[in-house]
C-alpha cells in the first residue's frame, strides 16, 4: 500500500530538484555557443538556497521506503527507466546532428541532458540491492544505517568513489527501515540536530564548500562525488520531512508522483528548448545571460513559467513513452 506521507516526500524532492536545476544553471551565449556557469559561482551568498533545493537525500529516502515494499520484479522497474532514458537522449542526439548547433553548444547539451542520469544509475544499483539492505534491517534494524554512514567517512580518507553509493545508500537504509516500522515523526528532531550540526562542523573545520551544489568554481564539490556533508544535508531534510509531512491525498502530489521519472528525464530539455530557441532574438535578460548579479535571479523568475510550458509541452510531444509505472506499481510503491 501507498503511504501519502511519503508520496508528499516524493513529490517535494521532485519539485527541489528541478527548481534548483532551473535556478542555478545559466546558459551564457558566447563567440563558440553557449556555456553553462552558476549564480552560486558568482553570487556565494545564494549558497544556503541550495539547502533546500538539493533535495537527493529525500529522493533516495522515498525510494528505499518503496523499494522495501514493492513486490515489482527489478527487471521491470529497469525496463521501465531503460526506454524513457533512451528515448530522450535519442531525441537531443538528433536535434544536435540535424540542427547544425556548434560544439561549445552540443558540449552544452550534452551535458545538461546526460549528467542527471548518473542519479538513475544509483537508483538502480540500489534496488537491486534492496533485498541485501532488508536482510540487514531485520537483524539489525536502525542500526544498519550506520553501515554506509562509516563507510562514507572510510571513503573520505581512502577511495572517495565509494560514496557514490554509500552516501545515497544510508537514506535508502533508512527508508527500509520506516517502510517496516512507519514513518516515525520522534525521529525528525534529532536526525534535524545532528544533520544540521554535522553539515555546520564539516563546512566551518573541514573545508567543505558551503554550497550543497557544484558549479561554484571551488575545487571540490559535495556532489561530485559525494561528501560527508551531503549525508548530514541528507539527514537534516529527512529529519525536517518526518516532522512536517503529513498523510494526506492531494492532487497535485498524486499527479507529481505519477509523473516523477518524466519530469526528471525532461526538465532539463524545457530549460534547453527555451533558452537554445530563444537565443535567435539575442542575448536576453535571466535567460543567456552572466549570473552576476541579484538582478539575474530577479529576470530567471520571470522565465520560469516559460519552463514550465515547455516541460509540459515535451511531455506531451513524448507522450506515448511509457514513462513512469504501471497501475499495479503504482498500488504497491
Amino acid at each position: 500500500m501507498r503511504d501519502p506521507a511519503v508520496d508528499l516526500i516524493r513529490a517535494v524532492a521532485v519539485v527541489g530538484v528541478i527548481a534548483g536545476h532551473w535556478l542555478v544553471t545559466a546558459l551564457v551565449a558566447g563567440p563558440d555557443g553557449f556555456t553553462v556557469q552558476s549564480p552560486l559561482r558568482w553570487m556565494p551568498e545564494l549558497a544556503p538556497v541550495s539547502w533546500l533545493l538539493q533535495t537527493l537525500g529525500l529522493f533516495f529516502f522515498a525510494g528505499g521506503f518503496a523499494a522495501a515494499r514493492s513486490k515489482t520484479a527489478l527487471w521491470l522497474k529497469v525496463r521501465r527507466l531503460a526506454i524513457p532514458v533512451a528515448v530522450v537522449v535519442g531525441v537531443w542526439g538528433l536535434i544536435i546532428i540535424v540542427s547544425g548547433m556548434p560544439d561549445e553548444t552540443s558540449r552544452t547539451v550534452i551535458h545538461l541532458v546526460v549528467s542527471p542520469l548518473w542519479f538513475l544509475g544509483v537508483y538502480v544499483i540500489l534496488q537491486g540491492l534492496t533485498p541485501v539492505f532488508r536482510w540487514l534491517d531485520e537483524r539489525l534494524g536502525a542500526w544498519a544505517i550506520l553501515i554506509p554512514t562509516m563507510l562514507t567517512i572510510i571513503g573520505e580518507f581512502t577511495l572517495t568513489e565509494i560514496n557514490v553509493l554509500a552516501v545515497w545508500w544510508a537514506p535508502w537504509q533508512a527508508g527500509v527501515v520506516m517502510a517496516r516500522v512507519g514513518l516515525q515523526r520522534a525521529w525528525g528532531l534529532p536526525l534535524l540536530a545532528t544533520g544540521a550540526v554535522a553539515y555546520f562542523v564539516l563546512v566551518t573545520y573541514a573545508g567543505y564548500p558551503v554550497s550543497a551544489v557544484g558549479g561554484t568554481g571551488e575545487a571540490r564539490s559535495n556532489l561530485a562525488p559525494p561528501s560527508p556533508a551531503a549525508l548530514a544535508l541528507a539527514a537534516a531534510q529527512i529529519g525536517l520531512v518526518l516532522l512536517l509531512a503529513r498523510p494526506i491525498r492531494w492532487r497535485i502530489t498524486n499527479w507529481l508522483n505519477r509523473h516523477a521519472l518524466a519530469l526528471f528525464l525532461l526538465h532539463q530539455s524545457a530549460l534547453l528548448t527555451v533558452t537554445l530557441l530563444l537565443g535567435a532574438f539575442g542575448v536576453l535578460p535571466g535567460l543567456h545571460t552572466l549570473p552576476d548579479h541579484p538582478m539575474w535571479v530577479l529576470a530567471r523568475a520571470v522565465w520560469l513559467p516559460a519552463f514550465i510550458i515547455a516541460l509540459v509541452g515535451w511531455a506531451f510531444a513524448l507522450r506515448a513513452v511509457p514513462f513512469g509505472q504501471t497501475r499495479s506499481a503504482q498500488r504497491n510503491h
